[in-house]
């Protein structure tokens, strides 16, 4: 119920001892019903109490899957097609009315997702979903006042959501992004599959092993991504996006806005396995390595075009031609190439957020 009011204009209120209410939900007892759960047009909700999936309803689940199903009937929302469980059973092949009628993209669809070209692994959205809450919101409005100050989603979550929250690697996600306002993130740094991380609304992300399992609602602005430790591909939107790949070689798409590309560890972008910024705009987008060289201990950075052993020596360089850049940090004195970055796109000095006063030595 919570999950329906944060994204429309709804309010649930809960009438302790009354005898009947709008909405009642009843457990059934009765051994041969074999659906989970059913709901009536009286805004009766009842449910097999002798279904497994109703003994722990928990995230992710078919049984949390089905209540929020179930409510969504309570609240006007049909099937996404001309189809019942009481006529019997229904293939999308057959059945689907429309292209994307799955579970990648309503909770009130039969079809899996894999339909649709998607991937759940087994998992289903214990929220609604992009059809979902494009539906409620024309039924009841949008409720901007859901999470309207900077949210993060995913891991290091502040959202008092489960299902928009990760703890372990092991942890699935399945949602989609429904946001009133802020500065926002999508954090998928605990993950080591490779991943694709799209922040344009309407669009899906494929996080945690899984293929079209995130996706963020009509109208939703999210600035910030944060990748795992595989080689990602992050996607800006229109915004002025903070992107940070995290480890592994990473490719990211800044999109049309003013967008920072920030490394905190060496191991974010190496030599043998480089970042690749793909369409990097001089004087617009930004190279954050603040937060890294802080992380090393260094006081200044001296731009040189030859390694010779010194901590906190770097080279800039750029091939017209091309239209490349790289960025070669060495963070220990050792002489070797520490931190490499590639770009698709000039990197001026300018565009380097560091934190520390800069020097020169050519020889």
């Amino acid at each position: 119920m919570r999950s329906w009011a944060d994204v429309a204009n709804i309010e649930f209120e809960e009438e302790a001892g009354a005898p009947e209410g709008q909405l009642r939900f009843v457990n059934s007892a009765e051994p041969n019903v074999a659906d989970a759960a059913f709901s009536e047009h009286s805004g009766r909700v009842r449910l097999n109490s002798h279904h497994w999936v109703n003994r722990a309803p928990t995230v992710n689940g078919y049984g949390r899957h089905t209540l929020t199903h179930e409510i969504g009937h309570l609240l006007g929302a049909a099937h996404t097609g001309d189809y019942d469980a009481s006529r019997g059973p229904s293939n999308y092949r057959e059945h689907a009315i429309f292209a994307e009628d799955s579970r990648a993209y309503s909770v009130m669809s039969y079809f899996d997702a894999s339909n649709t070209g998607h991937d759940h692994q087994g998992e289903y959205a214990s929220g609604p979903l992009m059809t979902d809450i494009a539906w409620a919101q024309k039924a009841y409005g949008a409720n901007y006042s859901t999470r309207n100050t900077d949210t993060t989603y995913g891991f290091n979550s502040n959202t008092r959501r489960d299902d928009l929250s990760l703890v372990s690697p092991r942890d699935a996600a399945v949602f989609c992004v429904w946001d009133g306002g802020g500065n926002d993130t999508l954090d998928f740094s605990g993950y080591h599959q490779n991943q694709v991380i799209n922040l344009r609304a309407e669009s899906f992300s494929d996080v945690g092993g899984m293929k079209g399992n995130v996706s963020i609602a009509r109208g939703v602005t999210l600035e910030n991504a944060v990748g795992g430790s595989g080689a990602d591909v992050l996607i800006g939107n229109d915004a002025g996006n903070r992107l940070k790949g995290g480890g592994g070689a990473d490719h990211l798409w800044s999109g049309a806005g003013r967008d920072t590309f920030e490394y905190e560890n060496a191991t974010d972008s190496t030599l043998y396995h480089p970042d690749v910024l793909k369409d990097f705009v001089t004087g617009e987008d930004k190279v954050d390595i603040s937060r890294l060289l802080r992380k090393h201990g260094l006081k200044d950075l001296t731009f040189v075009n030859r390694l010779s052993g010194r901590p906190g020596e770097a080279g800039l360089g750029y091939d017209p031609q091309k239209n490349e850049s790289w960025l070669v940090l060495d963070l220990t004195g050792n002489g070797e190439i520490d931190f490499y970055l590639e770009s698709h796109g000039r990197i001026a000095l300018s565009d380097i957020v560091m934190g520390v006063p800069v020097k020169h030595r050519y020889v």
